[in-house]
């Protein structure tokens, strides 16, 4: 391997860190935290913590893909840099107060207490983290060594705070608040060091390319919205009435245990590749399909060994970290099992073929096929196979995107 080529496989270990820190670190937390809030409160401040996500998810409106393609394209551009560093986060900035003005009067109508509405705030709090934490830049820079530290550092220090803080019921508001603070202080430290040690000092930046930045990241916010859809869309349907309590729990087991592996399966290969797809076609497009078409086949054969892997070891999966009440969640976790092979696909068919070409559009379009494909075959299957087939239906959804996705990259591939 050349140069280049070792630290995309580099990135890619170190994006391997990053998502372990992601989910490993929640999921050790939650039988101490399930134990000492109870059923009530750990349900209360799991949906606080969805609510707040959706801010998350308008706070970061796609800046991960359209300033990270922004600034691997000129980062040997120090002035173009500081540009588009400051001006994401202002163009970021902007889009917190806004989702601040929405969340405030929903909170206050649906608190029954002030202890809620101080919950709500606590949980919305961790966006003010998400607003300032630079991701993008060190993805777009290909320093993701820094960036997985700062992330261990950061879900670390939450857990930390946790187990110090959380003793009894009545500290559900220092659990959200826990990783609220821990996101603040993550965000501050690591745009002090842009500024320090990247040379990212501050710059005037007009509104012209805020709102630039603002309307290049809007396609791939909308493909985003839509697949968060699509993959909440069985949970929230089946505990809408349509299924047993026990049978969503069974499937809200293999749920967890799938997408925690599909993360941890994709995102390193997608975000450690991304910046160089987005060169490799700057330079010369007949150049970046060359090498998208070689990484792709690197992506499944990874993807389907992560597949194979889930399929033998759902049983002994199921048992260390569900549980034996979860046995059930083994059949459901094999019907899933060709979910790593099938996510990483398409994700990387929309992020390295759609997204790196600026064919974002295509992407919403695609996205919004999923979404109403995943409601209609989820309601469907569901009818006729019970919780199995909300899986089958998953399985579909993903299918149809990645048709969908290669059909348009080959057509634009050939047009070009």
């Amino acid at each position: 391997m050349d140069g280049e080529n070792k630290r995309v496989v580099k990135n890619a270990m170190w994006m391997t860190v990053f998502q372990a820190a992601n989910y490993i670190i929640p999921i050790l937390l939650i039988p101490y935290v399930s134990r000492i809030l109870g059923v009530d409160s750990f349900g209360k401040v799991t949906y606080m913590q969805t609510i707040a996500q959706y801010a998350t998810i308008f706070i970061n409106f796609g800046f991960e893909y359209t300033s990270t393609r922004a600034i691997a394209v000129n980062r040997d551009n120090p002035e173009k840099l500081r540009s588009i560093f400051w001006a994401t986060i202002y163009a970021k900035l902007l889009l917190t107060i806004v989702s601040l003005l929405v969340f405030l009067p929903y909170s206050y109508t649906h608190s029954q207490s002030n202890e809620e509405l101080v919950m709500y705030a606590a949980a919305w709090m961790i966006n003010v983290g998400w607003w300032l934490y630079p991701s993008w830049y060190f993805q777009g820079v290909e320093k993701l060594s820094i960036m997985s530290v700062a992330n261990f550092l950061i879900k670390a220090a939450g857990a930390i705070l946790v187990v110090i803080c959380v003793r009894e019921v009545s500290d559900s508001v220092n659990y959200l608040a826990s990783f609220s603070f821990s996101y603040i202080a993550g965000g501050l430290i690591t745009v002090a060091y842009c500024v320090k040690k990247e040379g990212m000092r501050r710059i005037k930046v007009t509104g012209e390319i805020v709102k630039m930045l603002i309307g290049d990241s809007l396609p791939i916010f909308l493909a985003s919205v839509c697949s968060s859809i699509t993959q909440a869309f069985a949970v929230t349907y089946l505990g809408a009435g349509h299924a047993t309590e026990h049978d969503l729990g069974i499937y809200s087991g293999a749920f967890k245990l799938v997408f925690a592996a599909v993360a941890m399966c994709n995102l390193p290969i997608s975000m450690a590749i991304f910046p160089k797809v987005s060169r490799e076609y700057e330079k010369d497009r007949a150049g970046g399909i060359r090498y998208f078409y070689k990484t792709l086949k690197i992506v499944v054969l990874i993807s389907f060994g992560f597949s194979v892997g889930m399929y033998i070891f759902s049983p002994l999966a199921v048992t260390l970290l569900l549980g034996e009440k979860f046995a059930e969640s083994t059949e459901l976790l094999r019907y899933y099992s060709v979910c790593p092979l099938l996510c990483t696909t398409s994700l990387y068919l929309t992020v390295q073929g759609l997204y790196a070409i600026q064919r974002q559009k295509y992407a919403t379009i695609v996205e919004a096929i999923a979404l109403a494909v995943c409601i209609a075959s989820t309601i469907i299957f569901n009818e006729q196979f019970g919780v199995k087939g909300a899986v089958w239906a998953f399985d579909l959804t993903v299918l149809t995107e990645i048709v969908l996705s290669l059909s348009v990259i080959l057509a634009m591939n050939r047009k070009k």
